[in-house]
């Protein structure tokens, strides 16, 4: 019988992949003024975006701004840290706290201070060893080395020291090579490579630098965003991508694609009007980026794909020989274009496993899904899909992957694929063979 991925592919490829995201304006009852230079991070324990500082008007701001997804909302921390304008902010996934450093206070000068957000108030730290102080410098949590890295700015002259947060202390993190010193630049965190990605700043050209964890190594990719500054870039995990948007010239609006090692040029429905000086921040919790502020109204918008990939699982599974019975799982999206991973486990060493893959969890043919299977040996299992393609594949020790190539067809999207997986294990029962649970895949675009 040929494999689901073979029956997919035959679909027509119909339009390249251009165009699956978009900017979205929305139209809270409330928000704050009309922010520049402020800073934004998500906060994901109390899943409230977090605004501070900018200026407006000519006024300096030292207020805190919540998102609740629909309405902003103008939060009353006991502890206030000073008005600030070119700081900046990042989310420390790992203690769950957003980290604040830096900017120009009112009246110009030059801030040093950290602070940390636990979700209802402000807390000033006190580190024995800090970056010097410094605005328009950038900050973007390292996954891997779990703790919030600075780069560069502006104190008297350009900098481009680089330095890491653990939440008690600073420690200046010493590169080989580097980056050219710079203010106004931007960086965000790329999950394919586990690296650091920074674009550009004040007077530079369309440079590209990866910080590897070691090293700053300077990427040369094929196509770029001209060159500017103040603009902003974060991370979009569900996608495996950078974005980036704002600049001092034309709105445009770009990703930096880590497995190709490329820039991509997205060209959306709709595009928010130029502006520099904004900020964007990541909602983990909806998977989607955010943006505010620096235009001469104040204006929210989201950015996400319009047909976003999913995967979760339902139903049961039947033991086996082994004292736990298996289940289907997948760290990945069903991405177009891409190759889509589900594993099965645990499972008899190398054996031989199943997939089962349909259009269906709930009708096979004329009759109600799911069946059971007692009646063909296999008491407890019961078949959760409509069984149209069922591919075999052998097991790696006790865990069995699934790869299902994704046709790169506009036609799929949205589209839900049903899969259940399965397992030869002698003795289990009369038909040797168990069943795990079941996963539905809906097919998206990046």
């Amino acid at each position: 019988m040929d494999t689901p991925r073979r029956a997919l592919l035959v679909l027509p490829f119909l339009s390249p992949l251009l165009a699956q995201t978009n900017w979205t304006l929305l139209t809270p009852a409330t928000s704050p003024p009309a922010f520049t230079a402020h800073a934004m991070a998500h906060h994901l324990p109390t899943d409230r975006t977090v605004l501070f500082g900018g200026v407006f008007a000519g006024v300096r701001y030292n207020e805190t701004w919540l998102f609740d997804t629909v309405n902003w909302v103008l939060a009353s921390p006991t502890n206030v840290p000073p008005a600030r304008v070119a700081h900046s902010m990042a989310y420390d996934l790992a203690r769950g706290r957003i980290v604040m450093f830096g900017g120009i206070p009112v009246g110009g000068g030059y801030l040093g201070d950290t602070w940390e957000w636990d979700g209802v108030d402000w807390q000033q730290m006190t580190p024995a060893v800090s970056p010097s102080a410094r605005w328009s410098f950038s900050m973007a949590y390292h996954l891997g080395r779990q703790t919030v890295v600075l780069w560069g700015g502006y104190h008297g002259g350009d900098l481009n020291d680089m330095w890491e947060w653990d939440g008690t202390n600073w420690a200046p993190i010493v590169t080989t090579n580097s980056p050219s010193p710079r203010r106004a630049s931007d960086m965000a965190y790329d999950p394919v490579t586990n690296g650091i990605v920074l674009f550009s700043g004040y007077l530079q050209p369309s440079d590209t630098w990866l910080f590897d964890g070691v090293n700053w190594v300077q990427q040369f990719p094929a196509t770029s965003p001209s060159p500017r500054y103040d603009h902003s870039m974060v991370t979009d995990f569900a996608r495996g991508r950078i974005v980036l948007f704002g600049n001092v010239g034309p709105a445009d609006t770009w990703e930096w694609d880590g497995a190709l090692g490329n820039w991509l040029y997205r060209a959306t429905p709709t595009l928010p009007a130029p502006r520099n000086d904004t900020y964007l921040s990541y909602d983990l919790i909806r998977e989607q980026v955010m943006m505010f502020g620096s235009v001469a109204v104040p204006e929210t918008w989201l950015y996400a794909p319009t047909n976003p990939a999913s995967f979760f699982t339902s139903g049961t599974s039947c033991a086996g020989t082994l004292s736990v019975a298996p289940t289907v799982t997948s760290t990945e999206r069903p991405w177009l274009g891409q190759t889509f991973h589900v594993a099965i486990h645990p499972v008899p060493n190398n054996t031989v496993a199943i997939m089962i893959v349909g259009l269906s969890d709930t009708m096979s043919g004329s009759t109600p899904l799911p069946i059971p299977l007692a009646l063909i040996g296999m008491p407890g299992c019961t078949l959760q899909v409509d069984p149209v393609v069922i591919d075999a594949f052998f097991a790696i020790g006790d865990t069995a992957t699934w790869a299902f190539p994704v046709p790169a067809a506009t036609s799929l999207l949205g589209v839900q694929v049903f899969a259940q997986g399965g397992a030869i294990d002698i003795g289990a029962n009369p038909a040797n063979l168990i069943l795990a649970n079941h996963g539905t895949a809906t097919l998206g675009g990046k």
